[in-house]
């Protein structure tokens, strides 16, 4: 099924880069490029160039070649156009990027400044990024990236155990009635801390977090039952339930990180929110 599909959405996406001829460097990424494609996988690309046209004109392209698209957007300074959309039962997207905001965005990953998830992931879309038109950058770009940099873990740790930080009683006031929605985003928080701190020990850059239990499983350094854990207590419908499952699976990820101070701190506030929820 997996090889099926990636075929079927690899030659959507030839098909869909033929009709954009500004693009000088063309990654397919996602479960297309990675080969884990299923029923519900859509096509994933990053296209660069030294400048991009309006993405009016990108969309009429695509329109002329006999595509629908849903959404069309650009950055006003021109350095970025992002386009959604459908071609049949198939759905597409593509990020439209300058080869400057390229290059600025691997500084900024490989140099430690650039720390949130949102930016940082970049960094493995394109490791595992198949190139399907390139002029040499594309390779360049992987081989730069093939090492994970010295120092960055550390601060990625850091970044992430400062959530935990918070005294005690400021996060038992989540369980106030009615405070399901702040609850849970709490919860959503916690989960991803933990993985960007667990991928972040193991030194592999973090990806996006679909089919958790198969990215997890390659990871030497990881709490016990990390993905059952955190499906168990985005699901419970008991919120201290819910706020205890997740903060005991904190607990045992904190154990694994390095002495530093900040982990001491959350370590210390940890234990003593769990002695409240006991």
């Amino acid at each position: 099924m997996a090889a099926d599909r990636t075929a079927v959405l690899r030659e959507l996406a030839s098909r869909i880069l033929a009709a954009l001829p500004f693009a000088e460097e063309a990654l397919l990424t996602g479960s297309a490029a990675r080969g884990e494609c299923d029923e519900l996988s859509d096509v994933e690309m990053l296209l660069a160039a030294r400048t991009l046209p309006p993405v009016a004109a990108v969309g009429e392209a695509l329109r002329d070649a006999g595509f629908e698209t849903a959404e069309e957007g650009e950055l006003a300074d021109g350095q970025a156009l992002w386009v959604r959309g459908e071609a049949g039962v198939e759905c597409f997207e593509f990020l439209g990027w300058t080869l400057a905001r390229v290059e600025e965005r691997i500084e900024g990953i490989l140099a430690g400044t650039m720390l949130d998830h949102g930016r940082i992931r970049f960094a493995e879309a394109v490791i595992h990024g198949v190139p399907l038109r390139t002029a040499g950058a594309a390779a360049a770009w992987q081989e730069r990236l093939a090492a994970y940099p010295p120092g960055l873990a550390e601060k990625i740790v850091v970044a992430a155990v400062t959530e935990w930080s918070e005294p005690p009683r400021s996060v038992a006031a989540h369980l106030r009635p009615g405070g399901r929605v702040p609850l849970t985003q709490l919860l959503f928080e916690d989960a991803e801390n933990v993985l960007r701190l667990v991928f972040a020990l193991n030194e592999v850059w973090e990806p996006g977090w679909k089919r958790l239990p198969q990215i997890v499983a390659p990871l030497r350094i990881a709490p016990d039952g990390l993905p059952e854990r955190v499906e168990a207590a985005l699901s419970e419908p008991d919120p201290r339930r819910a706020l205890r499952t997740m903060r005991e699976l904190v607990r045992d990820t904190l154990a694994l990180a390095p002495d530093l101070e900040p982990v001491a701190v959350a370590r210390r506030q940890t234990a003593a929110l769990l002695e409240q929820l006991a």
